[in-house]
This record gives structure tokens, sequence and C-alpha cells, in this order.
């Protein structure tokens, strides 16, 4: 009986022995205690452990999770060209039940599981530098490792509970619920970018089937979620630092040249008295002094208003493309962001922002008009279509030349590849679309430079003014008349016709799904960026600038009364924001087609005809402290960077968002403060282009089409916008020397200005 006793008592002690598991991890320094395949337990240290490639993880946890993932990547179909990448997976694999530094360091980069999903943060990257800055990559090759972007569509494996539209979440209900739920306009929790640090050797199909056994240990994958993973091999990054090619070196080599060019012309042309030789007006072109000169200089004509609306647009523009761009990409707020996009008040003024640039067009026809209505004797049409071309297309093409070879040596990060696809690749493929303003025509789904639409319209709609004025001014008056009527009625009838003929929304919503993709989506290649879809505004500011030129032909400007005219300006300040709001009415509830069509056709005009009443009131009347706001003499330089700074902005922008390592908390004051900032470095920019590019690009065309320096009667500037003013006429005597141009005739008179650069 004793040792019957004695039996069961060690029996009892072995059991209990046999399954004694330490609870915590202890540090590689120390002696680890681990559990073998026949369940004995051994101690090993740190040189041990190194040693034993069969040893379990130290919780039983730990062990269950990386057996489970052994067991299905071995289980797997793979083919003879994915061995190498199976191989080496489970030799990282293994590393980590070694604890071994090089297998933890790179599966410590990889999201474990999806956080943040449920407020909208879907995009899950890891971390990015750790998986690619290795202190041994240079010295060990074949531990390199590569970091790659999946897109992983999540689909449930069971029936969804039908809800009712709006009705608020149970707290208690399913999370899959919520999850497959996609509110109107906002971001799908369905969709999600998983970054994913793996071997060198695993291809797209691989790094799926990695990434499934992966997400089905996380709670998504125990919830009953079936993730659809795909994969592509360019948005994979290694540690090899991209190669500069022959663009990024003959962009440089053009920088100096155009740089040294400047200087040697500025100093030359230093101190000295205006000559009329061609030589000498071709370092004049040349000179910084001279092309700064032409910045800072105010034309008094009665429309100083122009500067101040000029600039204040753009600013509005990159603050709304400020807040559009980062609200599109990895957000840890992201529904929070969706939700206020379209019930806020702040929202509402954003969803229809596009209307701003209508402004633009307004200004460019307001300017077009008066320019080609103080001709005494109308001009060959192909000299004005021409230097309209060379104003517009000469900052252009740096951009699109910057954007194409420069940026993608200017940024890294997870998402950067993206940038370099949907920006760089594109300048590259149809950069020749866009210096022969086809770019809004065709291959739109291609464009390079989604804000750079703007310009062909520009340059359409100058075009057709030029010809009908031309037509008016050689003996075809009532042709002439006809046609101007068609195009105008057009412009309006047109917008609505493709809205009610396709059932689109009113109005472009700057939604989620619009800001994410825009290239792809079919109203913005319909009606948002087709020039015979946005010539509305132009035609109304052509209008009302032909009414300016008519009361500046008589010499009496002040026509409206100083009552009317500030009651005039208060209304046309309400009718826009009117037109703003109204907008927002397409989010909250479904609209008809025939209404859609009907508010497509007249908002833009609307819109653009407070902007003249605006601007008429001004000038034909007196408002006293919007003219004098909208007029101070600071806008002018400012004002005519304005069309470099919408082509700059974008990039900057796109820099900014794609070099993002980690989700980012959307906070509106952050994005208002940062927005100031870029239109300071865009401004910067954009000076250096005029004084290298822009300024004697236009001084050259100049020289060519006037061999001899005169000035001509009458002769205004013709631009507007985004796209600010020609080559304005050299000064007159009485002109203020030195670089101040017409300063020292806006300061007050206690200060005086000199200058000798």
């Amino acid at each position: 009986m004793r040792n019957i006793l004695l039996l069961v008592l060690f029996i009892v002690l072995s059991v209990a022995q046999s399954s004694v598991i330490p609870n915590q991890t202890k540090p590689l320094q120390e002696d680890v205690t681990v559990t073998t395949e026949n369940g004995t337990v051994k101690n090993y240290s740190e040189k041990d452990t190194k040693s034993k490639h069969d040893a379990k993880a130290i919780s039983a946890e730990s062990r269950v999770y990386l057996e489970d993932v052994f067991h299905n990547l071995k289980n797997q179909n793979w083919t003879k060209n994915e061995e190498p990448c199976l191989n080496q997976t489970l030799k990282l694999l293994k590393g980590l039940q070694n604890f071994s530094l090089w297998a933890v360091w790179e599966w410590d980069s990889i999201a474990s599981e999806p956080v943040g999903l449920l407020a909208g943060n879907l995009y899950q990257l890891g971390n990015f530098d750790e998986c690619l800055d290795t202190p041994w990559w240079t010295s060990h090759p074949e531990l390199r490792m590569q970091y790659c972007l999946a897109s992983i569509q999540l689909e449930r494996t069971d029936s969804a509970v039908k809800r009712k539209l709006n009705e608020p979440f149970d707290p208690y209900s399913s999370a899959l619920d919520y999850i497959q739920d996609r509110p109107h306009h906002l971001r799908p929790l369905t969709e999600i970018t998983w970054g994913i640090c793996v071997p060198q050797s695993c291809s797209g199909r691989a790094i799926s089937r990695l990434l499934a056994v992966t997400l089905a240990r996380s709670h998504l994958g125990t919830a009953g979620m079936r993730p659809r993973i795909h994969v592509k091999q360019d948005l994979c990054q290694n540690e090899e630092v991209r190669p500069f090619d022959r663009g990024f070196y003959s962009f440089v080599i053009v920088a100096v040249i155009l740089t040294v060019i400047a200087l040697v012309c500025t100093y030359l042309n230093c101190g000295k008295d205006k000559a009329e030789s061609i030589k000498s007006r071709m370092i004049e072109a040349f000179c910084i002094r001279a092309n700064a000169k032409d910045l800072m200089r105010m034309k008094k004509e009665g429309i100083e208003v122009l500067y101040g609306i000029r600039f204040l647009t753009i600013c509005f523009i990159v603050l709304d493309h400020k807040f559009g761009m980062s609200g599109a990409l990895a957000l840890s707020n992201g529904r929070q962001v969706d939700t206020d996009a379209i019930s806020s008040i702040l929202g509402m003024l954003l969803v229809h922002d596009d209307l701003f640039v209508d402004t633009f067009f307004m200004l460019s026809g307001f300017l077009a008009a008066m320019n080609m209505m103080m001709f005494r004797r109308f001009p060959n049409p192909i000299v004005l279509i021409v230097k309209r071309y060379i104003r517009l297309v000469v900052a252009l093409a740096v951009v699109v030349y910057y954007t194409a070879v420069v940026l993608p040596y200017l940024g890294s990060g997870p998402l950067w590849p993206l940038a370099v696809r949907n920006e760089s690749d594109m300048c590259r493929k149809n950069w020749w679309l866009n210096l022969l303003m086809l770019s809004n025509y065709i291959d739109v789904e291609n464009t390079c430079l989604v804000v750079t639409w703007y310009i062909p319209c520009d340059f359409h709609l100058f075009v057709v003014s030029v010809l009908l004025v031309w037509l008016y001014r050689n003996g075809l008056p009532k042709i002439s008349i006809v046609l101007s009527t068609a195009v105008a009625v057009a412009s309006v009838i047109v917008p609505g016709a493709i809205v009610y003929a396709y059932n689109l929304p009113g109005v472009q919503l700057f939604t989620y799904e619009f800001i994410r993709d825009p290239r792809s989506s079919l109203q913005f290649a319909a009606t948002y960026v087709k020039t015979h879809t946005r010539a509305s505004a132009y035609v109304v500011g052509f209008i009302s600038g032909c009414v300016f030129a008519h009361y500046r032909h008589t010499g009496n400007l002040k026509r409206i009364y100083q009552p009317w005219s500030s009651i005039g300006a208060v209304s046309s300040l309400a009718l826009m924001l009117v037109v703003l709001l109204s907008g927002s009415a397409f989010l909250s509830r479904d609209v008809s087609a025939a209404a859609a069509a009907a508010y497509a056709a007249v908002n833009r005009p609307v819109w653009a005809a407070g902007v003249a009443a605006l601007v008429l009131c001004c000038a034909l009347g007196h408002v006293p402290l919007i003219k004098s706001f909208l007029s101070w003499y600071p806008w002018v330089p400012l004002s005519r960077l304005a069309y470099g700074i919408y082509l700059i902005h974008s990039v900057l922008i796109t820099r900014t968002i794609f070099t993002s390592r980690d989700a980012m908390s959307f906070d509106y004051f952050e994005m208002f403060a940062q927005s100031w900032s870029l239109i300071f470095v865009s401004g910067v920019i954009a000076l250096l282009i005029w004084l290298l590019a822009e300024g004697p690009a236009n001084n050259l065309v100049m020289i060519i089409i006037n061999p001899r320096r005169f000035k001509r009667d009458g002769e205004a500037e013709t631009s507007s916008d985004a796209s600010a003013p020609h080559k304005e006429p050299a000064p007159g005597p009485a002109a203020t020397p030195g670089l101040a141009g017409h300063l020292a005739d806006n300061l007050p008179n206690t200060i005086s200005f000199h200058s000798k650069f």
C-alpha cells in the first residue's frame, strides 16, 4: 500500500511539474525557462537560447500563436518561385521564438492588430523606418526586408442585420454591423491599407498569404471577417536609395543656368539708363531688379480692388485644398472628419468651395474685356493669344517639369509610392497635354496635377473672347453679337443639361469619395474640368468688364452714389454667401434631377454676378471699408504671385501628406495654421519662378513682338486669377525709381522710402 501511495504521489508531482509555464518573459541577459516539444522543462542561458532553434515561445499564448502561424503557412500551396519567401519567413518566425534581435526588430514594425478602425483609421502603417532602417542592412544582406502596402477589403461571412437609415447603433449590438454599415459620404470601414514588413524575396501573392495569416489571428479574423488582400509590387520599398536620373540633373542644370543668367544681367543692368537697343533690352529682360519692379507696380485704373480679391481668393483655395487633401488619407479620426464635413457650418462652407475658382474665371473675363475694349486699333489676335499662352505656360512648365523629375527624390515614407505614381508618373506620361492646353479634354483620368485643369479652361475662353471681339472690331458686329449671345446662353444651359443627362448632383461635392481620387470621378470629368461647362462665370466677368470699360472711356467713374454702392456691395456679399451655403443641400437630401440641373446651370453665374457687382460698386461708387481694404497696397505684389501659388501649393500639400509615417489627428486650427505657412512657402517659390522664368519669358515675347520700346495707348492687363497679370509697360518718367515701383506713392506722408537695390 505504501508503494502505491508513493507511486501516485510521484505521478501527481510529475504532472504538476510538466505543466508549469512561466507567466512573464525574462530578459535575454538572464536564464530563460522554455518548454520543449516533449513537454520537459529546461533552462537556457542567452548563449544556449541562440543555438536552440527548436525552442518555443516563453508564454503559452505566444507559443500557440507562432505554432498556428507556422502551421497555416506550411499548409498552403507555395509555388517553386515562392519557396524562398516561405523559407525566409519561417526563419523570421524561428528568430522570434529565440527572441533574436533582427527578427524582433522586423516583427515589431508590423501592426499586428488594426488600431482605431471604428474611428475611421483606415491606414495601419506600422513603423516604416524601423522596417527599413536597420543597423545591419549593409553587413547582413541576407536579413534585408521590404516594406509593402496591401489593400484589404473586409467581407462578412454571415448576413448583416437590417436597420433603418440613420438609426443609432446599440452599444450592445454586433460590431460587425457597425463596420459593414456605410452612411452616405462617409469613408468605408471595410477598406484598409496595411503596411507590412516582409523579406525581399516575397512577391505580392506571398505577401497576401502572410498578411491573411496575421489577420486571421486578429480580432477581425476571430469575429468572422474574411479579407480580400491585394498587393502591388510597385508599392513595395526597400533600403536602396533611388538613384538620380538624367531628368533630375537636367532640371538642376536648367535652374542653375537661369540663376546665373539672371545674376549676370542684374549686375550689367544695375545703375544704367534704359537703352533702346535689342541687346540692352535682352539684358533688362533677365534683370532681377527690373522684374521685381513689375511685381510692385500698382496700376491705378479704378479697379484696385481686384488685387485684394485675387490674393484673398487664392488664400481660400489653398485653405480648402489643405483641409480636403489632408482629410483624404491617413487620419485617426476619419469618421468624425467626414461627419463634420457634411453636418457642421464649416463643412457647409467647404463642400461647395469650387466657387472660388469661378472668381478667377470672372476676374479673367473682366480684365480681358477691359483690355480689348481699350485698344484704339485691335491688334493681330494671334499676337494676343501667343502672349496669353506664354504668360500661362511658363510657370506651368516649370511646375510640371519639377513634379515629373524632382518630386520623387524629395520624400519617403509608407505612402510615398502613391505620390510618385499619382503625380510624378502622371506628369511624365502626359506633360505634353498640359503644355498644349488639352489636359482637361484628353486622358483626364491620368491628368498631370489635378489643379491644372483650370489653366486650359482659362486659355480656351480667352481665345474665344479674342476671336469674338476681333470679329466685332473688324466689320462683322452682327455675327459677333449673335455668336456671343449663343456662347452666353450655352454657358448656362450646357452644365445643367449634362447634369440632367447623367443624373449627377447639382454641384461637385468635395466629400471623401471625390477627394480620395478625383481623377476617377464621373462628374469631375464630365462637368467640372471642361471648358464648355465652366464658361458662365467668364461670360459674366467679360460683360461686367465691358460695362466698366464703357464708363471708364467716358471719363466719369463715379456713377453710383455712396449709399447705393454700399448697399450693393453688402448685397453682393450676401448673395455669394447664399450660393456657397446652398450647395450643402445636395448632401443632406435627395434632390430631383430637374432641380439639380437647374442649380448646376445658375449657381456659377450667380456667384460670378455677386463678385462682379462687388467690383463695380467699388469701382463706380464708393464703399469705404471694403474698397480701402481690398485696395491695400501690399495686395499688389501678392496678387501677382497668385498664379504661381495656385500651381505650387498642391505639390507641397502632396509632399506633406504622403511623407506621413502614421495616421494624424485632424484638427481644424492646426490645418488653418499650416495653411498660412503653406501660402508663405508657395509665395516664395512663386517669386523665384517669376524672377527667373516668368518675368524673363514675358519680356522676351514683348521684345519679339515690339522690337522698339513703346507704350500702347490704353493698354491694360489681360490676366486674372490664378493667372496673374501680363507684363506691364515700362514706367513713365514720373514713376518712382528703384525696386519700389509705386511703393513710395502708397506709403503715408510721414514715411520715406529709398532703395539702391
